[in-house]
């Protein structure tokens, strides 16, 4: 039962931590990922 609760309390704080890397630095607006130097939006 330890075991068992040790596995979802570090999958909790291991996708905490992925939604706080992602949101803060991967995500770009779309206009900026999508864009391209010939391309007006």
């Amino acid at each position: 039962m330890k075991a068992f609760v040790l596995g979802v309390v570090t999958a909790a704080v291991l996708a905490t931590g992925a939604a706080v890397v992602l949101q803060t630095y991967v995500q770009r607006p779309a206009i900026e990922a999508f864009s391209t130097s010939s391309v007006r939006v």
